[in-house]
């Protein structure tokens, strides 16, 4: 049975538009569907929770939005063996879809989900803060400056207009550009799968990839996979403000870990603590400002349609 989750706020209302579409196709083959559209991340838990208690033994739940609604999504599995997973991209950013390799032609995404056989598994990441609480997510996990971005980029009167365009990419470029005007390095320390502790100084940014990108394509650890039972930490420390405008191209192309400055380490578990407590995310989502993580890899632990 396949289960439709569509979003009606992310990317313009673009999953609106679509469904008629989707819908059309999944009855000139006579497929069994259900669906659902949802106004909030809320209501979206409680909907994938529904599906995982209805006891049918071959669940398979589509996503018709962007990493917001994914994300809400991950966190309101109850039992990750109780459902298969597919995802038809509509939102701004769409990194999970693209970790997967899923386009944003709806017909090609529906075709990949109807001949998937359901046997394909990948990663997640799960972050604790300090009080215990616990969040997945499927792309990424941040600490200090792309958690800012991610906040501006949410928040900011353009989306729209880009979104529009289909340029989502864009909202995250300029968010960018403003965060590194403003943009406070602070000093941290990591450890790396329970070894020593690590001082950093002058920390542009710690990204913790299950992905290779975020923020609407920006590849922020190049080597990541979500199917390696690893996650990728991407690193850029001891830079200067001026200097963080003059190394945002080699960012966007990937280029970064040709630059002394910045690094990318694979690993099951990291933990991060500073004195200053930073802006943090997870998948794009508030994390709030936390002076210490612990950020882990759940290996295999999604079953995706692909």
């Amino acid at each position: 049975m396949y289960y439709f989750l569509i979003s009606d706020h992310g990317g313009g209302g673009r999953a609106v538009r679509l469904f008629p579409k989707i819908e059309k196709i999944l009855k000139e083959r006579e497929l069994q569907y259900t669906y659902w559209k949802s106004s909030s991340n809320h209501r979206a838990v409680e909907i994938v929770q529904e599906v995982c208690n209805s006891g049918d033994s071959d669940a398979r739940f589509i996503v018709m939005g962007g990493d917001g609604t994914v994300n809400a999504v991950l966190n309101g599995i109850p039992d990750f063996t109780k459902l298969k997973l597919g995802l038809i991209p509509t939102g701004s950013g769409n990194d999970f879809a693209r970790g997967l390799g899923i386009t944003k032609n709806y017909k090609k995404a529906l075709a990949k989900i109807l001949a998937s056989d359901g046997d394909h598994k990948i990663d997640l990441g799960q972050v604790t803060k300090a009080d215990g609480s616990r969040h997945i997510f499927g792309i990424s996990c941040g600490f200090g400056m792309d958690a800012i971005i991610g906040r501006k980029a949410d928040e900011a009167s353009y989306k729209k207009f880009f979104n529009r365009l289909r340029m989502g990419k864009m909202i995250y470029v300029v968010a960018a550009l403003d965060t590194l005007a403003h943009l406070k390095c602070t000093d941290a320390r990591i450890r790396i799968d329970g070894g020593e502790t690590r001082y950093l100084k002058k920390v542009f940014y710690l990204a913790f990839m299950n992905c290779r990108t975020e923020g609407g394509g920006i590849p922020m650890a190049p080597a990541a996979t979500n199917a390696d039972g690893k996650l990728s930490l991407g690193m850029g420390v001891g830079i200067k403000r001026w200097q963080g405008f003059l190394f945002f191209p080699f960012i966007l192309l990937g280029l970064q870990n040709k630059l002394k400055a910045f690094s990318e380490i694979t690993c099951n578990t990291i933990e991060v603590s500073s004195d200053e407590p930073q802006i943090c995310h997870y998948d794009g989502e508030a994390l709030g400002e936390n002076s210490s993580l612990k950020v882990e890899v759940l290996p295999q632990r999604l079953t995706v349609l692909v």
